[in-house]
């Protein structure tokens, strides 16, 4: 039997995560989780005489919300909610590539069927005798987003979000130390994963990144960089900037990769064994909200050739870090 008295801690959570949303959030997002429509939440928050804003509107269905629901339905709003939050907000997520399927099922019938079968992988965990699973998903933008916890009457461990594409052998992982990272990959299907050395915060980027390894359809037809002077509006550009960006433009196309960390490592022999007989290990770490674009501003500010191997590399990227052999140089003026 449900409780029908709703904790101030729900409460509290579920105001907070309300009010954090954008306005049109509220309205698409929130108010189908309360089967509410906005004309009747906009009335009673111009009849409180408070202003339109999503903090307003946390306040009128936090009320609302303490008449009409009990605890545990508070609770699972307040999760799928937290659940929509993190799947349209900006985070960093940890790629593992998937292996060992253990079901056949239909694409279809096993999306229906992942919430329970890692409720029932961490149900059958001996660690997880005393603690209750809880787990729910949403569906956003061709993706499943779920969130995994558990809990007993006295605590609840750290949230576990996944980003899972149907049809896929690969997800994407708030974290990769989770406990219940294994148990839940055990719920989507799979036996084993392994961490792909992939993060980023643009979830299309590195699905794309992942799944092709290359960003371009066809990379052995190279275009051809011609550095030289050009009419451009207002003149005349002897600097190759225009040069340089629509090369680099032909050569990625739409799709350039978007990561926010990246590592160059380069290890070669130092130019004249006879001064030092050792090899030069040299790592560069780039970390910005697009390592893309700071790239294109060095080949701009002329500090790196747009015909670099960096830019090659990124081809075949597969990871966050770009390991340059003994036999290739990375041109820097």
């Amino acid at each position: 039997m449900q409780s029908t008295s709703v904790s101030k801690y729900h409460l509290n959570e579920l105001q907070i995560l309300i009010s954090k949303m954008p306005l049109q959030g509220c309205y698409t997002l929130v108010l189908p989780e309360f089967g509410l429509n906005w004309s009747a939440v906009s009335r009673a928050v111009r009849n409180a005489r408070l202003p339109m804003t999503p903090a307003s509107v946390a306040s009128v269905l936090k009320k609302h919300a303490t008449k009409a629901l009990t605890n545990n339905e508070v609770a699972d709003i307040t999760a799928r909610l937290r659940l929509k939050s993190v799947a349209i907000r900006a985070r960093t997520w940890y790629v593992i590539t998937l292996s060992d399927k253990d079901t056949d099922e239909p694409v279809n019938t096993l999306v229906r069927k992942i919430p329970g079968r890692i409720a029932h992988a961490l149900k059958a965990n001996v660690a997880n005798a005393n603690k209750k699973p809880q787990v729910h998903s949403i569906k956003v933008d061709g993706l499943i987003f779920i969130s995994v916890q558990m809990a007993t009457s006295a605590q609840q461990s750290g949230i576990l979000y996944v980003a899972s594409p149907p049809g896929q052998d690969v997800a994407l992982v708030s974290t990769l130390h989770s406990t219940m990272l294994r148990l839940t990959v055990q719920g989507l299907g799979y036996r084993k994963f392994e961490d792909a050395q992939l993060n980023g915060k643009d979830i299309p980027s590195l699905l794309n990144i992942i799944n092709s390894g290359t960003n371009t359809p066809n990379i052995a037809n190279m275009p051809e960089y011609v550095g030289a002077p050009c009419v451009v509006r207002g003149g005349y550009d002897f600097t190759n900037r225009h040069a340089s960006r629509e090369y680099l433009s032909q050569m990625f196309g739409p799709s350039m990769p978007i990561l926010d960390t990246l590592t160059l490592q380069s290890e070669s022999d130092f130019y004249d064994p006879a001064i030092l007989n050792k090899k030069m290990k040299v790592t560069l770490k780039i970390k910005a909200d697009d390592t893309f674009k700071i790239l294109q501003q060095w080949v701009e500010d002329r500090v790196i050739q747009p015909t670099s191997e960096i830019f090659h590399a990124f081809h075949t990227l597969k990871s966050n870090q770009i390991q340059f052999s003994t036999n290739r140089t990375i041109e820097l003026r």
